[in-house]
């Protein structure tokens, strides 16, 4: 690949490694979402409802994101494209999937008061960003591969 997919996927992997551990709505954190109700969906009508209550970290929505940036990073490391579409298509589900159910779920509660629910998600928009960056670098390592010289 190019230098600048493998500094793109470096910096993606920076981000979502980042934006796994801060706020995503509402001041909740990925750490604090339980990983089963991607499956499941989320209950009640308020936002504080969607954070676990002593949710172990291995149950959270924070270790797919994990493994998405602990993918983007090896990707970088190793100059590998399967690796960099393995954690770009990864972190970009887990995002989502979990906007699509948060939505579901609070969509009319977050319309309601966004000038507060809104204010501090600095996570969700690192998670975001990062893994576009990583889906637009593994488009441009398909479209233009590395040059093979021969001898």
């Amino acid at each position: 690949m190019r230098s600048f997919v493998d500094l793109g996927l470096f910096l993606s992997a920076i981000a979502v490694g980042i934006g796994t551990f801060l706020p995503v709505v509402g001041g909740v954190r990925a750490t604090e979402i339980p990983l089963a109700a991607l499956r499941d969906g989320f209950d009640g009508d308020d936002l504080n409802t969607l954070a676990g209550t002593d949710l172990p970290l291995y149950l959270s929505l924070a270790i797919p994101l994990a493994a998405a940036a602990i993918l983007l990073l090896l990707a970088a490391l190793f100059d590998s494209i399967p690796l960099a579409w393995a954690g770009a298509i990864l972190g970009a589900a887990v995002v989502a999937v979990s906007a699509l159910r948060i939505h579901q779920a609070f969509g009319a509660y977050v319309r309601d008061n966004h000038s507060t629910v809104l204010t501090n998600q600095n996570g969700f928009v690192l998670l975001v960003s990062g893994t576009v960056v990583a889906l637009l670098c593994s488009l441009i390592s398909v479209r233009r591969p590395a040059a093979r010289f021969e001898a």
